[in-house]
């Protein structure tokens, strides 16, 4: 039994239902949990969601920095959409998978000479609460 939901897919799964309430040209946004989206210039933008590292009082609770990425065809659009998650992630209510969504660091626009794709990120803090899921 998997006393914890994978947190990529549950900030994947918010970020998605969130879509919606971001402005039109944004609110079809492909939301991956992959480091890199198979994605060539010219394409819809997109978020990408990964799982740095976790850990945490096991079997209370579970805390995992995870990683948001927005990625499109220039640095203000990757920018905008990554303020937009950032935003929409903050906002977590909680649930019965998620105890709370802090932020770790702010959205900051990509500098990667190895990626030469526009992107920006932010990595927030999730603190899970065990659901029993198998």
């Amino acid at each position: 039994m998997q006393p914890f939901r994978d947190v990529e897919d549950l900030v994947a799964d918010h970020l998605r239902e969130r879509l919606p309430d971001f402005p039109s040209e944004w609110a079809g946004t492909p939301v991956v949990t992959e480091s890199f989206p198979s994605r060539e210039p010219g394409e819809e933008p997109g978020l990408t969601v990964r799982c740095e590292e976790s850990g945490g009082n096991h079997p209370i609770t579970q805390q995992a920095l995870v990683r948001v990425s927005a990625w499109a065809d220039d640095r203000d659009d990757a920018k905008t959409l990554a303020h937009l998650a950032h935003a929409a992630l903050l906002e977590h209510a909680g649930d019965a998978a998620i105890v709370s969504v802090r932020q770790v660091d702010g959205v900051v626009a990509g500098f990667d000479p190895e990626v030469p794709e526009p992107h920006a990120t932010f990595t927030v803090l999730v603190t899970q609460r065990p659901t029993g899921v198998v």
